[in-house]
């Protein structure tokens, strides 16, 4: 996706030795493949975000992200910056405006999202000098869906000289869950 404004584009790319890409799609806060699992089938739908930085644009990236979720039929993955805390937890010091955070969470509630937790490295260092605020901005969650195809799902933080955004996730084989 080409970059909007001071933000960067988006990249987004899986290991065809294990995916057949079905579909290709693009908004103006995230990029969307449709795959399927070479391995047994299984059919779903990841997507990486780049929410705004500026708060002119938040509106309109939590009103895309709130269609993009309804509208989905098959379960999914959606990962990426979002750009916006979920609680004060989130951040290390500083004031926090609850207006953003209170609208994300209604927004991933709605679908009964559930994210998965990263260690402490992905904390984005914001401000300049000897006292920076952390903020937590990066995050993945899942469909109860997903998750249930994928129950030992890791993540775990990559080098942010590589990429600005450093999330790997790790999957177990992709077998057919045990039932």
């Amino acid at each position: 996706m080409a970059p909007h404004g001071r933000s960067g584009g988006i990249l987004l790319g899986v290991d065809l030795n294990f995916f057949d890409i079905g579909a290709i799609d693009e908004g103006d806060f995230y990029v969307k493949f449709t795959l399927r699992c070479k391995s047994n089938d299984f059919k779903f739908v990841l997507y990486t975000v780049y929410g705004p930085a500026q708060i002119q644009n938040k509106n309109a990236f939590l009103v895309e992200l709130a269609n993009t979720c309804s509208k989905e039929s098959l379960p999914y993955i959606i990962g990426g910056d979002f750009n916006i805390m979920r609680e004060r937890e989130d951040k290390s010091s500083g004031d926090f405006d609850y207006k953003w955070p209170n609208l994300f969470n209604v927004v991933i509630d709605s679908p009964d999202l559930k994210e998965i937790v990263m260690s402490a490295a992905n904390i984005l260092g914001r401000g300049h000098g000897d006292d920076p605020t952390f903020e937590k901005l990066d995050r993945v969650l899942v469909t109860l869906e997903w998750e249930n195809q994928f129950p030992l799902t890791t993540l775990e933080a990559r080098d942010r000289n590589i990429s600005t955004i450093p999330l790997s996730f790790l999957a177990p084989p992709l077998d057919p869950p045990v039932k």
